[in-house]
């Protein structure tokens, strides 16, 4: 078995690691994998430290790429082994974790809730049982404590979970920055709750190194509260700093500097500064591309191109969904000379073949650049109607107006109705189309079912904007009125982002709308006027 090719890899690090060990699950070679396992919980036993910690869990989460029922397949093959429990304990817990998203417990529906709640408990009995079949401990008791972060444990349950972690497992960081999170103040706990975590974990902990993580994770977790619930930068900045002091380079280190970072921005730090903070918090974990787009972002908005270019290239050039996303990005910027890029068509048209072999968005990029040189390209319309296919519906909009070029309205009109309501610019094409006649005769009346229909599940600005003039057109004055302040409301209070162009547009429309009373009943009754927006999408043609 010492031949197997997931034995051989040292680092799970190294790009080949998690896909040669996931296929491993996926082909069920179960021997292999309890072999791996037991090797890297052997090493980090015997040598406890941040690199054979992450050997461990870096293989069990390419194990838990797999899907759940492979999983069970290993347990119900080999029943009397810990490490498919685990497996088995661990994929139900995150599962419970991403249908509980982001948001908080009460802006969750009953349904979702239980399904949360369903997930996790699920977890229980094989975590349990992989415990009881002697599995290194710190996984399990990991998940556990995520799965009683979730759904709330009474302050004994916590100790004694805390208790039974600094006993069996007392190095396995990832516990204890699940108790740390489990006593944040969000979640029922204290800043004494977490100074007693931090403390216990410095007593039991052998390995300094994994204490200073977690002191550090302490020490972001202050900051985080301090900036987005106390309001108060310059404390939170102040934490971010205590915490950097002793927290070696890693993942940790940069998510103290991501923060800051951030703040910077929040305190409108000049440009440059707040590049050099993002800049500061990539160095610190430069394998993880997670941040390398805000990076390159930070540089452009500080108007140093030459940088800017120079990470987004890199970045460009890497495999995966951030660099497919840079890529793109880079490309849309050259193809047009936007944001200070020069343009570059033929570079750009280079950064689009290649993002279109890995996805719709790259196709509809090349789209639009060969539609600008030939509006009737073929091709061009073919990567349209094959980016459709592939989940981006806005190869619609290009689509429509080739359509609407030929003279084949029935067509242009179909594309943009056939597209998912969450494609709102299709929407508001095939609105503003009905309305204006694109499509034949103008039928105001079958574009305010379009907005009728898409504004309840789906805000759009441009789209809300004309369904005043929509309104206006069926002579609702007063639904026109009340929408165009309802709009302002919203915006001014934040809970709406309406663009600068379309806040003045809707104060003009309000304006024009007749007033109530004799005066205004005489122009609704005489006047022809109806409400027109003047302000054009920039989503409408251009992708």
């Amino acid at each position: 078995m010492s031949d197997h090719p997931i034995l051989n890899i040292t680092d799970v690090a190294t790009p080949d690691a998690y896909p040669a060990i996931t296929a491993a699950t996926l082909s069920g070679e179960w021997p292999a994998l309890t072999e791996r396992l037991e090797r890297c919980a052997a090493d980090y036993r015997r040598a406890p430290s941040l690199h054979t910690l992450v050997q461990l869990e870096g293989t069990l989460h390419a194990i838990l790429r797999a899907p759940r029922d492979t999983l069970g397949t290993w347990a119900d093959a080999e029943p009397g082994n810990p490490w498919p429990w685990l497996a088995q304990g661990m994929a139900a817990t995150y599962a419970g974790l991403d249908a509980r998203g982001t948001e908080t417990a009460d802006q969750l529906t009953e349904a979702e809730w239980e399904q949360v709640a369903e997930y996790l408990t699920q977890a229980q009995a094989p975590l349990t049982r992989a415990l009881e079949l002697g599995v290194q401990p710190g996984p399990a008791l990991a998940a556990i404590g995520q799965a009683a972060t979730v759904m709330g444990v009474p302050e004994e349950d916590h100790q004694q979970l805390l208790a039974q972690l600094a006993e069996a497992d007392p190095n396995w960081l990832p516990a204890w920055s699940s108790a740390l999170a489990r006593s944040e103040a969000r979640w029922g706990g204290s800043l004494a709750h977490m100074g007693e975590v931090v403390a216990l974990a410095e007593r039991a902990m052998t390995v300094p190194e994994l204490h200073q993580l977690l002191t550090a994770e302490h020490w972001w977790w202050r900051a985080n509260r301090s900036a987005t619930i106390d309001g108060d930068l310059v404390t939170a900045r102040g934490h971010l700093r205590a915490g950097l002091e002793d927290c070696p380079p890693g993942r940790t280190r940069a998510a103290l500097l991501v923060l800051e970072a951030q703040i910077l921005a929040s305190m409108d730090a000049p440009a440059r500064e707040i590049a050099e903070g993002w800049q500061a918090a990539v160095d610190a974990a430069p394998d993880d591309p997670t941040h390398q787009f805000d990076l390159g972002l930070a540089w452009v908005d500080a108007g140093d191109i030459e940088r800017a270019t120079a990470v987004l290239t890199r970045l460009a050039e890497r495999p995966g969904p951030e660099g497919l996303e840079a890529a793109n990005w880079l490309g849309r910027c050259l193809a047009r000379g936007r944001r200070g890029f020069p343009q570059d068509r033929a570079a750009a048209e280079r950064w689009f073949h290649r993002t279109a072999e890995q996805g719709p968005d790259g196709k509809l990029n090349l789209a639009e650049l060969q539609l600008e040189d030939d509006p009737h390209s073929e091709q061009a319309l073919a990567l349209c109607r094959a980016a459709i296919a592939e989940g981006n519906a806005y190869g619609a909009l290009p689509l429509a107006r080739a359509y609407l070029a030929r003279g084949e309205q029935a067509e242009a009109k179909a594309v943009l109705n056939d597209a998912p309501v969450e494609f709102t610019a299709c929407k508001y094409a095939l609105a503003r189309g009905l309305d204006e006649g694109w499509f034949g005769t103008p039928d105001p009346r079958a574009a305010l079912e379009v907005s009728n229909t898409v504004l309840p599940q789906v805000f759009d600005p441009y789209l809300s904007v004309l369904h005043m003039t929509l309104l206006s057109a069926q002579g609702n004055w007063d639904a026109a009125r009340q929408h165009g302040r309802w709009l302002l409301e919203e915006t001014a209070e934040g809970r709406l982002d309406l663009p600068d162009p379309l806040f003045h547009e809707v104060e003009r429309l309000l304006g024009a709308i007749p007033k109530p009373g004799l005066g205004g009943f005489l122009k609704r009754t005489f006047s022809n006027e109806r409400l027109r927006l003047e302000v054009e999408s920039p989503d409408l043609w251009n992708v």
